[in-house]
Order: structure tokens, then C-alpha cells, then sequence
């Protein structure tokens, strides 16, 4: 990390900034395609200053070609053109269903015949399958193949059809290549709507099918174009209007008798946590309904375009429980409403200058919250469920401009601004008070407890959790330069410059009137000092003080260049380099607190990509690849909110000494520990000490940014007219990352922000005597993978895409969303090097292995049939996938932290995992109808055979209400130790739900859907 650097520009950068100083630039966000080409005539030359028409959709351009026959169209919107070349002395040559995909070059090498102008010769595009000219793994989807495929209501569900796409619950989402669901980054209309705190895709932005034109995964091979990548790169561009009017009613719905059942729960008995079991959890009363519409055409035809839908979805439950306590029975509704609002203008009032307008309103509102099934929550407090909710407007707009200056020459602006704020309202009022275990026994043994207190483990109060306002904005502004040049072959220069700013308020997540935590007849194991079993006769209580609070604001700034170099028509080079400039704020900032608590300069994030496409024959028919790349993270804000001041977390721990909870009365509002709180204390932990507080700055200042690398290489083979072969092998490394490294302190635990393995956290000065040397080891997390791809493109009613990926996930880190926790989506604050012997088995050694989402063999199918029947088309629409399971590993609670004390995958894995969908629709139309206007009936089965594979195991050893093993001086962790000994030394029990399924794969579900086209 170089602070000095962050605003200014060092001298090593300056030639990558001259290049950029004439035109301005571009960002990471990718809105469209591009077609290149060469005029020939019949003997081979190159024909300068021909005419090249494209027309489609709402796009209508003219350039003509360089010196060296060459044309480029830089800015295309994904969708299908007519091409027409035409020059005097030659017949005029046209390429008819010329597709271009998003994020994809369409080359086109036409030969002149000589001829008038007025003579036509029409080829047609089709065979066009091979992207000859790019290093880039990607694929696209359009909305042709969405309408062939079951999937779900939203555009990320045929990611999937990437074959290094699989959603993996553990990972907290989409992993990409081995990387976690945190590291993607999401793009609407190139404008980026990754959720700025965890890296994930918000509910919100999930905008419906109805709205895509095309998506596009990137896996590897992206180029300098894209920061913040690395992981996948998921691109989707939205529909726009054309010269003809279309449109589309619909009408979806799915109902909990349309479901199977769902699955059971692993618990501790609530009444008994000596016992483990499986509550059967019943149906809820459920509706789900999505009515919608999509309205396109011109506002002047061939001028102003435009395309407007709107997409609400509502979904209802009812549910009627029984509480344990009492034996009452009461029935509860929630009403959840997604709204999805979209109008795009698109424009083109001049040839050279085209461009769009968008806007979106997505907000999403809860009303009414339900109890849980088991019945465990308090009936004298749960109709205060019936007035909360919540609300989450979510306001987006984006725009683009393109200039094309020349037939070499195009500038693009494009960017958009963001704005969501998630509040809660109806929270009720008064102290939340929860118990981590049960009471009903306490009587029987003497212990006189109240009986209004008596009641089994869970909620004893309504949770009065409150978040007043998390509001967050982005705001990008990226500007774009292609040049097409002529020296050795033939460059498509692009360049360009981003602007990418963050800002956050939160008032969140805080107990107004105090937060208690109950541990009937359980003794507690002391954090900050050697205490085991501190208790009162009743047990311990917790005093919990919670919040989230700032407001603060964070920038990223980028600059690339990227030569794709036509060597000549066999060989095209890709040569790149990007640079970042980036700061996180400090979400406190009294004390002296600097409000910027990490700088990135131009030199800390340096990336160069380098890649070639090499077509053997010149034919357009096989492709043989390669690329290396450098990759930089985009900082996630949940670091800064949780280190840097946002979130305050303190724990007064007191012996329990009466069973009269009405004796402690937290402080009304209170912040801190005011109130009455009898009882002795144990201990107090602060568990978000700020990591930059200048009196004690624990910033690593030699930080640098998470950073990973790619190297793959590909052959591609075109067969049997429109059949594609790949064969990939990719090889994944995580060089570094950024966690807080923790240690224990008298005070709570303490924070480093570092990179594991590298400076501070190697520092035997850092650490307690008797500490091995070079404690914390560094992050390690390699991913290597073959996989075959065979596709056979729609032709004679039907297409299939199949793919078989080997792969192995090794090291000891999964990433910025922790598998090893069960999906924490927790950028850079997993608990991984929380304590610096959570990286050691109990023998002492550091744990490396295969990691938790790891899955040797996957097989994916994709596949469509349409066939003609009863006066329309029938469509049927399979989808098919089996994984291997992944590896599950004991953890035992050590000193206040997981620790996977016999290594990775000791328990083996879970069973394979395989999942069928289908598509079933069928269009028709009534007589007499026109030819646009048609009725489609669908359905769509997930878990079309229901299958019910077990996705993971419980993995705690130690039981969950016995608190953790502990040892007097943490040094002697490391020399070894016996977890099942230790325990019974220490009287902590098994969990007994160890070793048991605790989650299963989602039951089947059928979805209906009515549309009208028109």
C-alpha cells in the first residue's frame, strides 16, 4: 500500500496516461459487441474506402474501410444484423442473420466480386460460429435460448450454462472457476450493480427474463478492459424498442400445492439439548404471482426508440403454528411484494451519434413476519410480528453515448448511478432477551424460576432488532476510446478511464432497548482470560450493545489499454494493461481518525493481460488459445463497517445469580452498559475494536491489494456445419488476500488488516511468546480444471449444449465468501484468521486440503426440441446436472474460535448431487390472428423428480450451548493436543447433532406461465 500515491500519479504510469489524455476512456462494464472485418477483391487485395452498411434493431450505421481494407464497429447492441458492402466497379456483397453477442467480436472477411453495384451477392451468417479473433472464455445467452430453457424468473438463472458456473449454497452463491460467490461482478447495461458490501447480486437487481436481450458470463482470458474481476465477469444487456411495435402480457404462478414437501430441519430438541433431531417442517399457505407486461417501439421511427415493462411479483404466506409453551395455536400472514420497473430511450438523432437513456424502480416491501415453525418463540410476544416489515427502494438509472469521429474512430460515454435503503418499521418496543438454552428443568431441581420465565431455548421477547436506514449509492461515469490502426497488421485499440464512487449511511442493526442473552445452567468459558465455567446458581447472562453507524464515502478510479493486434488472418494478439486507484473510508472518524483508512496508488494495483487466438486454416472453423492476466479485487464495504468504526459490539458477561429476569433493566436507548445489571461481572469483550485508531493503528503498512491470477489455454473446433468442441484447462491462484488477522487482548480481540502470510502477521513481535515463527501462514487457495464442451447450435428444431469439467479445489482459504461457514458472505472479515491456530490441526499442522465446495466431476446438460403440433409449437426444454459431493470436515470450537482439528475431509464427502429441470410450452394461434400476435402456455419443473441429496453434514463437534475448549496460555495450542481428551477434561459435551445431514437439496417446485405476444 502506498497512501502517497493516492491521489496522484507516480511516473511509471505516465505513458499509460498520455495514451489515455487525447480521447478520455472506458470502464469494466461491458454494454455490447462488435463486428470487424476485411474487404477483399478476387485476387486477394485489400479494397480501401468501400462503404459498409449495418442495419438492425435500432441501430443504422455507415463507415467505410482504412487503407488497409479493414472496418470496425466497435459499439454494437447484442442482436441479429444485415451487413452490406458495397464499392463502385463490384457487385455489392451482403451478409444476412449477422448475430452479434454481447462482449463478443464477429469477424467478416468478404471477397468482391466485379460486377455492378446494383448486382447483389447474399451469404448467409450462419456458419459464423468461431470467435477466431479473442483468447476470452465466455458464454452468451440470448434471449431466443431463454425462451427454450427452464430457469427461473431472473437473468442469473442460466449462468449456469457456463461450464465453470456452479451455484454452490456453501459459497453463498454463483463460484466462477473455483472462486467464491463474492468475487463476481454484476453488469446491467454496463453499468455495475454488484452489491457494494458482500459482492453478491441484491434481490433487487434480479430484473426479470422479459427484460434481456443477452447475457454473458467471462470466466478467464478478460482483458484489461475489467477491474475488480476476480472472479466472473456477468454481464446482461436489456431489450430496446425497433421501428415495429411488440409487446408481451404474462402471467406466472406458483402455489405451495404446485411444491413438494419441504425438507426437515436438524436441531437441538428445544426442550432437551441433549438431544439432536429432525423437525418436520409443513407447508405454509403460499401464493406466488408475477403479472407483467413489455411494451417497445419508435417514438420517430428511426430516431427515438423505446421499450418500457413493468413486472410485480407477489407472494403470500400463511402459517399457522403451535407454541411449545403454552400449547396455543395461532396463524400468521406475510405479504412480500418485488416490484421490477424499466423504460429505456434509445436514440440515434444523427449516423455518428447514437445513444440510450434507462431507468429502473425496483423497490421490495415486507408486511407482517412469521414465527418459527417449531413453535419455539413466546405466544405472549408474537403478534408483534403482524406489524413489522420492512422496505428497500431501489432506484437505478444509466445512459451511453457513441460517437463514431471516423471510420477508425469511436468514443463512448456510459455510466449510471444507484440508490437503495433498506428500513425496517413496526419494530416493536422493549429489551430482547433470547435463551441459548432451556429452563423448563430448573424448577424440578430446586432453582425457583418464575413461572411468566420459564420456557424452553429461543426467542423469550419479540427481537427488536432495528435498522432506522442503510442507505448506499454508487455513481459511475467511464469514457471509452477505439481506434482501428494499420501497422503490422491490424489494431483495435481500446482505451479508456473509470470513475467508480461509493457512498454509505447506516443507522443499523440496534437493540434500542437492550439485548440480553439468557444461559440457563450453563457456565462460561472466558474470552480475555483464563476463566472456564464462571457461573451464578442460575447459569450467565449476557448484556449485548450492538450498532452500525456512519456515513462515509469511498472512490476507485481506473485506467487501461488493450491491443487486440490481427498479426494477420490466423493470428490475433491481446496485450493489456490496467491500473487502479483506490481508498476505503473510516466509518469513525473522532479521535484524530483519519476518514481515509486504506489508499491503493496506481502502482499497488498494476495488472497486465496477455492472450492469443491462433485459427490454424484461416477458415473460421478451429481456434487454439492462451491467456495470462493479473487480477484485482474491487473493496468490499463490510471490512470498513466492521473495522473501521461502523460497527460497535461489546459483551458484559455476569453470573446469573437470580431466576427473576425482571431484576436487570437495561438502560432505555442505552449505547453502553447503563442499567441495573445484578450479578457479578466476568468479563467485558470488544468485539469491533477499531483497527484504525491512531493511538494503536493495526493496518498493515505495507498492505497490498487481493490479487489473483489466471492462466488457461483452449482449443476450439467447429464440425458438421454448426456443431463447437472445447477443450479448456485453467489454472486459478489466489497469490494474496486481505482478512483481519486476529489476536487476543485483555481488552477483546484485537484486528490486523493484512495480508495473511505476508508482513505484520509474520512478525514475531506481533504475537505472544512461544508462538511459532511465521504464525499465520499465507492464504492459499489453487483451482486447476479440464473441461470438454460439445454445443451443437440451433438448426432442424433443436439444439443441446453438454460439458464435463475435472477439477481440483486445494489450499486453505475459500475466498471472500467462507464455504468453511456455511455461506458467510463476509469480504475480507471470514473467520479463517480470526486466531492465528485456527490454521492447525490438533496435531499441530497447518491445515491444507481440499476445500469445501470442492467437486471433482461435474457433468451439465442443456439441451431444447421444438417440435410443430396441434396448429402451433410445442417446446421441450431439459436441463440436467450431477455433481460430485463435496468434502466435510470436523471443527471443534478452540478458544473461542472453529478449528477443523483433524484436517480437511475427514468425514469424507456428501453424496453426488444431481438435479433435473424441464420446459414444457407450447405457442399457438387462433385463427384469423396476425403473424406477430400468438398465445404461449408453459411450465417450468425444478427438481423435476424431486430428488432429495443431502448438500451438507453438521460439522461442530463441540456442543453449541457448552461454549469452547480453552487453553490458559494459547501458545500451547500449537504444540498439539487431544480435542476428544480435552473435552472430557473440560466437561464440554458432543454436539449431538455431529455428523448428521442438516441440509438438503430444494424440493420440486412447478411454475405456470401465460403470455400474449403481440
Amino acid at each position: 500500500m502506498n497512501k502517497k500515491s493516492i491521489g496522484g500519479v507516480k511516473p511509471h504510469a505516465a505513458l499509460l496516461l498520455a495514451a489515455l489524455a487525447l480521447t478520455g476512456a472506458a470502464y469494466a462494464q461491458e454494454r455490447v459487441g462488435s463486428i470487424e472485418g476485411t474487404v477483399l477483391d478476387v485476387s486477394g487485395a485489400t479494397v480501401a474506402k468501400a462503404t459498409v452498411d449495418l442495419e438492425g434493431g435500432a441501430l443504422k450505421q455507415s463507415i467505410t474501410t482504412n487503407a488497409g481494407g479493414a472496418f470496425l464497429f466497435p459499439s454494437v447492441p447484442p442482436g441479429t444484423y444485415t451487413l452490406t458492402i458495397r464499392q463502385p466497379g463490384f457487385a455489392t456483397f451482403k451478409v444476412n442473420n449477422l448475430n452479434v453477442a454481447l462482449g463478443k467480436i464477429t469477424s467478416v472477411q468478404a471477397k468482391l466480386e466485379v460486377g455492378q453495384v446494383s448486382e447483389s451477392v447474399s451469404v448467409s451468417a450462419e456458419a459464423i460460429q468461431i470467435d477466431t479473433a479473442t483468447n476470452v472464455v465466455a458464454t452468451a445467452v440470448t434471449a431466443d435460448i431463454y425462451d427454450r430453457l427452464p430457469k427461473g424468473r431472473s437473468f442469473d438463472s442460466l449462468f449456469l450454462m457456463q461450464p465453470g458456473v456452479r451455484n454452490e449454497p456453501r459459497s453463498g452463491g454463483f463460484q466462477t472457476d473455483g472462486s467464491s460467490a463474492s468475487e463476481n461482478i454484476f453488469n446491467i447495461d454496463g453499468v455495475e450493480v454488484t452489491n457494494q458490501q458482500n459482492g453478491l447480486l441484491r434481490t433487487q437487481n434480479q430484473i426479470p427474463i422479459e427484460w434481456v436481450q443477452e447475457t454473458s458470463v467471462k470466466s478467464s482470458g478478460i482483458d484489461a478492459q475489467y477491474g475488480g474481476a476476480i472472479g466472473g465477469v456477468m454481464n446482461v444487456s436489456t431489450k430496446s424498442g425497433t421501428n415495429q411495435f411488440h409487446g408481451q402480457l404474462s402471467y406466472y404462478l406458483n402455489t405451495d400445492g404446485m411444491n413438494a414437501g419441504p425438507r426437515a430441519t436438524l436441531r437441538l430438541n428445544p426442550s432437551n439439548d441433549n438431544i439432536g433431531d429432525y423437525f418436520f417442517n409443513f407447508r405454509d399457505g403460499k401464493k406466488f404471482q408475477n403479472p407483467g407486461f413489455t411494451l417497445g417501439g419508435p417514438v420517430i421511427k428511426n430516431k427515438i426508440w423505446f421499450f418500457t415493462s413493468a413486472y410485480p411479483q407477489f407472494t403470500n404466506y400463511d402459517r399457522t403454528v403451535k407454541f411449545l409453551r403454552d400449547g396455543s395455536v395461532a396463524s400468521f400472514q406475510r405479504n412480500d411484494r418485488q416490484d421490477f420497473t424499466l423504460t429505456r430511450l434509445d436514440f440515434q438523432p444523427f449516423e455518428k451519434l447514437r445513444g440510450s437513456f434507462g431507468y429502473q424502480y425496483n423497490p421490495y416491501r415486507v408486511r407482517g413476519l412469521l414465527p418459527s415453525q417449531q413453535g419455539t418463540d413466546n405466544p405472549a410476544n408474537v403478534n408483534a410480528l403482524r406489524g413489522q416489515g420492512g422496505r428497500t427502494p431501489v432506484t437505478s438509472y444509466n445512459y451511453q453515448a457513441d460517437w463514431t469521429a471516423s471510420s477508425k474512430f469511436l468514443v463512448s460515454v456510459y455510466g449510471g448511478f444507484q440508490y437503495s435503503n433498506y428500513k425496517d418499521y413496526g419494530v416493536p418496543r422493549g429489551t430482547y432477551i433470547a435463551y441459548t438454552a432451556p429452563n423448563l428443568a430448573l424448577p424440578g431441581l430446586g432453582l425457583p424460576v418464575p413461572q411468566q420465565f420459564v420456557a424452553a431455548s429461543g426467542a423469550f421477547t419479540p427481537n427488536n432488532r432495528q435498522t432506522v436506514k442503510d442507505i448506499y449509492e454508487r455513481h459511475n461515469l467511464n469514457v471509452i476510446g477505439s481506434y482501428l490502426l494499420n501497422a503490422k497488421g491490424q489494431h483495435n485499440l481500446r482505451f479508456g478511464y473509470s470513475l467508480n464512487r461509493i457512498h454509505n449511511s447506516p443507522q443499523a442493526a440496534t437493540w434500542p432497548d437492550g439485548y440480553l442473552r439468557i444461559a440457563w445452567n450453563l457456565g462460561y468459558n472466558a474470552v480475555t482470560k483464563p476463566v472456564r465455567g464462571a457461573r451464578g446458581p442460575y447459569g450467565y447472562y449476557v448484556n449485548r450493545v450492538f450498532a452500525t453507524e456512519g456515513d462515509v464515502g469511498g472512490r476507485n478510479q481506473g485506467l487501461f489499454i488493450n491491443d487486440s493486434w490481427r498479426v494477420n488472418r490466423k493470428l490475433t494478439l491481446s496485450l493489456g494493461i490496467r491500473t487502479e486507484n483506490e481508498y476505503i473510508p473510516s466509518y469513525r472518524t473522532d479521535s484524530g481518525i483519519q476518514a481515509r483508512a486504506i489508499g491503493f496508488g496506481w502502482r499497488d494495483k498494476f495488472a497486465p493481460r496477455l492472450g492469443f487466438a491462433y485459427d490454424p486454416t484461416g477458415t473460421g472453423k478451429q481456434k487454439f488459445s492462451a491467456s495470462w492476466g493479473m487480477y484485482y479485487d474491487l473493496f468490499k464495504y463490510e471490512l470498513p463497517r466492521g473495522s473501521f468504526g461502523g460497527d460497535k459490539w461489546k459483551d458484559y458477561v455476569y453470573t446469573l445469580d437470580s431466576g427473576d429476569l425482571s431484576r436487570i433493566q437495561p438502560g432505555a436507548g442505552s449505547s453502553g452498559n447503563s442499567g441495573t445489571f445484578p450479578g457479578s461481572l466476568i468479563e467485558v469483550v470488544d468485539w469491533r475494536i477499531p483497527s484504525n485508531d491512531p493511538s494503536d493503528n493495526t493496518i498493515d503498512p505495507n498492505l497490498k491489494p487481493i490479487r489473483t491470477q489466471n492462466f488457461d489455454v483452449m482449443h476450439e473446433y467447429l464440425f458438421r456445419g454448426n456443431w463447437v468442441a472445447r477443450t479448456r484447462y485453467t489454472h486459478r491462484k489466489m497469490d494474496r488476500t486481505i482478512e483481519d488477522v486476529g489476536v487476543l487482548t485483555p481488552q477483546g480481540e484485537l484486528y490486523f488488516i493484512a495480508n495473511p502470510g505476508y508482513g505484520v502477521t509474520v512478525d514475531a513481535a506481533k504475537w505472544p511468546k512461544g508462538y511459532p515463527a511465521n504464525v499465520t501462514p499465507k492464504a492459499k487457495r489453487d483451482y486447476d480444471a479440464v473441461d470438454f464442451t460439445v454445443e451443437r447450435r440451433f438448426a432442424a428444431n433443436y439444439f443441446f449444449q453438454t460439458s464435463y469439467i475435472w477439477s481440483r479445489l486445494y489450499g486453505n482459504y475459500a475466498g471472500l465468501a467462507n464455504s468453511d461457514e456455511n455461506a458467510r458472505t463476509s469480504p475480507s472479515v471470514t473467520r479463517l484468521f480470526d486466531e492465528p491456530w485456527m490454521a492447525y490441526d490438533q496435531k499441530g499442522k497447518v491445515v491444507d486440503g481440499r476445500l469445501a465446495t470442492d467437486r471433482p466431476h461435474t457433468l451439465k446438460f442443456f439441451g431444447s426440441y421444438d417440435k410443430k403440433w396441434l396448429g402451433g409449437t410445442m417446446r421441450l426444454g431439459p436441463s440436467f446436472q450431477f455433481y460430485s459431493g463435496t468434502p466435510i470436515s470436523t471443527q471443534a470450537d478452540v478458544n473461542a474460535v472453529p478449528v477443523q482439528v483433524y484436517g480437511r475431509g475427514d468425514l469424507g464427502r456428501t453424496p453426488k448431487f444431481t438435479n433435473t429441470d424441464l420446459l414444457l410450452s407450447h405457442d399457438f394461434r387462433f385463427k384469423g390472428m396476425d403473424e406477430k400476435k400468438r398465445f404461449r402456455l408453459e411450465v417450468n419443473f425444478q427438481n423435476l423428480f424431486n430428488n432429495n441429496s443431502v448438500v451438507n453434514v453438521f460439522e461442530t463437534l463441540t456442543h453449541a450451548n457448552d461454549g469452547h475448549t480453552n487453553f490458559d496460555d494459547t501458545a500451547d495450542i500449537f504444540k498439539g493436543y487431544n480435542i476428544t481428551n480435552l473435552m472430557t477434561t473440560q466437561k464440554l459435551r458432543r454436539d449431538p447433532r455431529y455428523g448428521a445431514a442438516s441440509d438438503y437439496q430444494s424440493p420440486r417446485q412447478i411454475r405456470l406461465g401465460f403470455h400474449f405476444f403481440f
